[in-house]
């Protein structure tokens, strides 16, 4: 197993990929005036730093995060321990002035799961449109896009994101994207791609009921319908950004050898996200609301609707507090998580606040303290309670 792993992420890393030319710090934060250094998405996939040149064309960087747990559940202890969680790489190639490839390979829980979590070739033809085909990140939602654990502030990501939308959400599709500019800072993007969509996982894949995310993974289309996923996003400024974005599809085989064999059923998610900054805080947030079509006899067993949000603010205080790391700061968080499994009934819902510090020695590594307290409700709405602490480090290298 382990030399398969050395083997998958050899590989990887020998293929060919996509980001233009390495950036510091100070490049990716000019001013959107020319917007011609500004990543098409902010700590997305043309935004890593430490790509290195490698074999003429190639570059390659990735991160790393490990984990260490403390869970307590209604009182007692429940799980707790060390978890090596990521390794990720990202390799990247300018195949020509207008044709790019970039990709990246994700190694889970010390080297039990493996996933191709990005790997897309782009042919850029204008700014305001280019074309792009491979293993895709979905656009739905900012945090989808830019999810990378050394740039996110927090150790766990938001609840919304892994248990309503299924980040990271990799779907094999092709399709187009580009921007416009909007006044002398501003701009418009879009995103839309046509993709495999769900599988019916989201139905059968949990005794719980709906689960969403566990209807992705659907690298053969399973009824031969492709699904429609895009984002619009309109930036004022480099700190600003305000996204509506929207995945809509069938979930179910409805034509088998070209017979009807069922309904059409659909699944369509849709997201507002936002980030901004007011007075040196940093603001960012979610909502999520999904509908999936369920066959009349499921109904009432399985959710219709659901929904969540999450809205978090940070400050970085105490730049050069440490004289050993001139380059260090530290940083204060809290956020609040939502989810509500079925929007049709009291109960099945998730709810929990999380506060911590961070110490940032470099803008690229992290160290971070998380205090999370919060409430489930099962689908009968009795209530459980949690509280975690959680430490995590992490680095792009």
């Amino acid at each position: 197993m382990h030399n398969g792993v050395r083997l998958l992420v050899l590989a990887v890393a020998l293929t060919p990929s996509v980001v233009l030319a390495q950036r510091d710090t100070t490049a990716r934060r000019d001013s959107a005036a020319t917007d011609t250094t500004r990543p098409f998405v902010r700590g997305g996939v043309y935004d890593k730093p430490f790509q290195t040149r490698l074999l003429g064309r190639t570059a390659i960087g990735g991160y790393a995060e490990v984990h260490a747990r403390y869970q307590r559940v209604d009182g007692a202890s429940a799980e707790s321990g060390f978890d090596a969680k990521r390794f990720n790489l990202f390799t990247s190639t300018r195949v020509s002035d207008i044709v790019t490839m970039a990709s990246e390979l994700e190694v889970e829980e010390g080297g039990r799961e493996i996933t191709l979590e990005y790997a897309a070739i782009d042919i850029r033809v204008h700014p305001a449109f280019a074309i792009r085909g491979g293993m895709l990140l979905s656009p739905l939602g900012r945090f989808n896009l830019s999810h990378d654990s050394p740039l996110n502030e927090f150790t766990d990501r938001p609840l919304v994101s892994t248990e309503v939308l299924g980040v990271a959400l990799s779907e094999p599709g092709i399709g187009a994207f580009g921007r416009f500019p909007a006044g002398r800072r501003g701009r418009v993007t879009y995103e839309l791609y046509a993709t495999n969509g769900f599988h019916d996982g989201l139905i059968t894949g949990s005794e719980a009921g709906t689960r969403i995310p566990l209807g992705t993974g659907n690298t053969e289309d399973n009824n031969g319908s492709p699904a429609i996923v895009g984002r619009l996003a309109w930036s004022p400024g480099y700190q600003h950004e305000f996204g509506i974005s929207t995945h809509r599809g069938a979930w179910n085989r409805f034509v088998a050898d070209g017979v009807q064999v069922d309904e059409r059923r659909d699944v369509q998610l849709n997201v507002l996200d936002a980030e901004t900054a007011v007075a040196g805080v940093e603001l960012r947030g979610e909502v999520a609301m999904a509908r999936v079509d369920v066959s009349p006899e499921l109904r009432g067993i399985f959710a219709e609707r659901q929904r969540g949000f999450y809205a978090e603010a940070t400050r970085t205080f105490g730049r050069g507090w440490v004289r050993t790391v001139p380059t260090s700061a530290f940083l204060l968080k809290a956020r609040v998580d939502q989810v509500d499994f079925d929007t049709q009934r009291v109960g099945d819902s998730i709810a929990q606040f999380t506060v911590g510090v961070n110490f940032r020695p470099t803008t690229d590594s992290v160290i971070k303290l998380d205090y999370v307290r919060g409430r489930s409700r099962d689908r009968f709405n009795n209530p459980s309670d949690h509280a975690f602490l959680l430490a995590s480090i992490a680095t792009y290298f």
